[in-house]
């Protein structure tokens, strides 16, 4: 199994939040963070131990911050990436790491930090789930749910164009994911109409041409 993650994409909806956010020790720490585990995506051995291993610091550092939580379930669960190699080891890794993304979507009921802190949390979430196997995780449906919840965002027009696309983004992958064509073609759209210059876009034409007559 390998996960979909557009890395750059997902760089390029976060890479702003830090000054955005706040111009404190958090926002360095977990832009630091942010990078190092969106360099795992791919599923490389190395750069997903270290990304678990520099999780774990900055996890003892912000106990129960539900981002960082974020980022650990997701670089937890990117240990499971091979699923034909070891199944059974590789399962039991990857459902740790959506134990850990559970406890962060559920910190954020009581959140009280910057909104788009919780947008990133969410988003985190959103693609490894969507990005699962469905047939071994049954994570597709709660995926699908947190993009709607982001799409529905009481501030979706206030966040940043490049954030915007990456949700945009989302939901075309979730449509992939069901077979929706007509919502798959939809939200590629919005994608590039949306931050037409931005990575998300890269990825959005190139999904074009493949649904696309």
């Amino acid at each position: 199994m390998k996960y979909i993650y557009p890395v750059l994409l997902l760089f390029s909806a976060f890479a702003y939040l830090s000054p955005v956010v706040a111009n404190d020790q958090f926002a360095k720490d977990i832009e630091i963070a942010r990078e190092i585990y969106l360099k795992a995506t791919d599923g490389n051995k190395r750069a997903v131990r270290r990304a678990i291993k520099t999780i774990h610091r900055l996890e003892r550092k912000y106990k129960n911050h539900p981002l960082v939580l974020a980022y650990k379930g997701g670089a937890l669960s990117l240990r499971g990436v091979n699923i034909g190699k070891r199944p059974l080891d590789r399962m039991r890794e990857t459902e740790q790491g959506l134990n850990v993304l559970d406890r962060a979507l559920r910190k954020l009921r009581s959140h009280k930090g910057h909104y788009l802190e919780a947008v990133e949390a969410r988003l985190v979430a959103a693609y490894v789930f969507i990005n699962l196997p469905n047939s071994y995780f049954h994570r597709l449906k709660e995926g699908n749910h947190l993009v709607e919840q982001l799409l529905a965002h009481p501030r979706f027009a206030d966040m940043p164009s490049e954030l915007q696309a990456a949700i945009y983004f989302a939901a075309a992958t979730s449509a992939d994911k069901h077979k929706n064509q007509a919502q798959l073609k939809h939200y590629l759209q919005l994608t590039l109409k949306t931050d037409p210059d931005g990575k998300s876009s890269e990825e959005a034409r190139a999904l074009l041409k493949r649904v696309e007559p």
